[in-house]
């Protein structure tokens, strides 16, 4: 199976960048190839320090289910399990908007990105715009 490469990572960061610079947010973006390790990871000026973390867990739980973290974030309800998981780790998954999984042109994962710095919908946004 194959991951994705340095180039086309930095290219989806740039991407990433000027869809949350036209939305007014400074973001975090964190690519990871399909084994969950980190490709590359780029912080924008004044970015919120708590958004490295939150970045790289969104993308994790997108690499992991193969969705969009957005997608994971509906049954959640605090206080009611999960089915298959009880909790989240802390620096594991974040189940909510800004993580997109990414498939080659077969269809095959080949990694994950995550975003944070602004609301999950605008996160969720700036990473589907990173796509295109």
């Amino acid at each position: 199976m194959p991951d994705i490469a340095l180039d086309h990572a930095q290219r989806l960061v740039a991407r990433g960048r000027q869809a949350a610079g036209q939305a007014g947010v400074n973001a975090v973006f964190a690519v990871l190839d399909r084994g969950a390790n980190l490709v590359a990871f780029a912080r924008m000026d004044d970015a919120w320090l708590a958004s490295n973390e939150l970045a790289v867990a969104k993308a994790r739980a997108a690499v992991m289910f193969r969705m969009p973290s957005e997608a994971l974030s509906a049954p959640v309800q605090v206080g009611v399990p999960l089915p298959h998981f009880d909790h989240v780790h802390a620096g594991g998954l974040l189940l909510m908007g800004g993580g997109v999984p990414l498939f080659d042109g077969q269809g095959a994962l080949i990694g994950a990105l995550g975003v944070s710095g602004g609301t999950p919908e605008q996160d969720a946004a700036i990473a589907r715009a990173a796509l295109d």
